[in-house]
């Protein structure tokens, strides 16, 4: 027997009208129970895309992906996704100016292992943060920005050091920023040739000597404000701006009336002597770039050795021989 239809009656002044409304699909009422019951999950293996995009989407409006859900199941959650999904959970990731939405989801953040683009410029990281090792293990990672992290040699080494040793990371680097670290000197950009994809490094604002740079490297000023534009692009882009929000907002309630007094001060002195600098003619309208020369290699012509007339009699010889009687 087919299910009966739901009827509603609505009441208006002049007459009684009614309403037919129409039961949801199928498809659509499991994609809510998925949803809704996450935690009875164990993975997705053998979900189409598609299929697993829609119950991504009703599980972010359920508000499966936050630390404030009532089963603070957030980061189990997300990696039920990233295992089988990676790529299209995000692809691209911009936390640039973001340091305290990093710190505040680092784990949630370690989970996305198919990014292709990452941007954590301007977050002050160090030599120390985790974050470099999880960058360390990137294996799709193609452009990545390092600009104004406070980085040493030391840093730069932590995240060549597993493909340099294993081949284990992100052997598709192609463009890199590391500009405003002004502790990289020549022996980090160094550390870098062992990413033979790697096409463009930027080494504006670093310590490095243009003069001691290695042949396999050509220095070209580029004009601009960086070599990539990087923006969220996935499932979880959304997901992510949330977070962002979320830790903005946190960081305001818990900051004291006084701090912010002073701030403001502060800030008042910086727009002064910002005024001051952009009179200055100094200030750099070009980027030193590191171009990849290639070098091509010289294939040595095949020895070709020409018999002699002594040879050549003896070969003449033999043939004539297989024809005799």
């Amino acid at each position: 027997m087919e299910r009966p239809t739901k009827i509603r009656k609505t009441k208006n002044t002049d007459e009684h009208s009614w309403e037919v409304r129409s039961p949801g699909s199928l498809y659509h009422r499991c994609i809510q129970y998925i949803a809704q019951n996450l935690h009875m999950v164990d993975s997705f293996y053998g979900f189409p895309d598609l299929v697993a995009a829609d119950i991504f989407k009703e599980s972010e409006k359920c508000k499966k992906f936050e630390i404030t859900s009532a089963e603070n199941d957030s980061l189990k959650n997300l990696q039920l996704f990233c295992e089988i999904y990676p790529d299209s959970m995000l692809s691209s990731l911009n936390l640039s100016t973001s340091c305290r939405a990093l710190n505040y989801w680092l784990e949630h953040f370690l989970v996305f292992s198919g990014l292709q683009s990452l941007d954590v410029s301007d977050c002050f990281l160090g030599d120390e943060h985790e974050i470099l090792s999880h960058i360390a293990h990137l294996k799709l990672l193609k452009s990545l920005n390092l600009r104004k992290n406070c980085l040493t040699d030391k840093g730069v080494s932590r995240f060549c050091a597993p493909f340099k040793l294993f081949r284990r990371g992100p052997e598709h680097l192609t463009v890199l920023d590391v500009s405003e670290n002004g502790c990289i000197s020549n022996r980090g950009i160094k550390k870098l040739q062992c990413f033979k994809d790697l096409q463009k490094v930027d080494i504006t604002g670093t310590s490095v000597k243009v003069k001691e740079i290695s042949n396999d490297w050509k220095v070209l000023p580029e004009k601009g404000e960086g070599l990539m534009s990087i923006k969220n692009e996935g499932w979880a882009s959304h997901v992510v701006c949330k977070w962002m929000e979320l830790a903005t907002r946190t960081h305001d309630k818990d900051e004291h009336k006084t701090s912010k007094f002073y701030a403001i001060k502060k800030r008042i002195k910086s727009r002064i002597s910002v005024q001051n600098v952009s009179k200055v003619s100094f200030v750099p309208q070009y980027r030193l770039v590191l171009h990849r020369i290639h070098h091509q290699k010289k294939v040595a012509a095949p020895c070709v050795k020409i018999p002699t007339l002594t040879e050549q009699d003896n070969n003449m010889d033999a043939i004539m021989n297989l024809y005799k009687p």
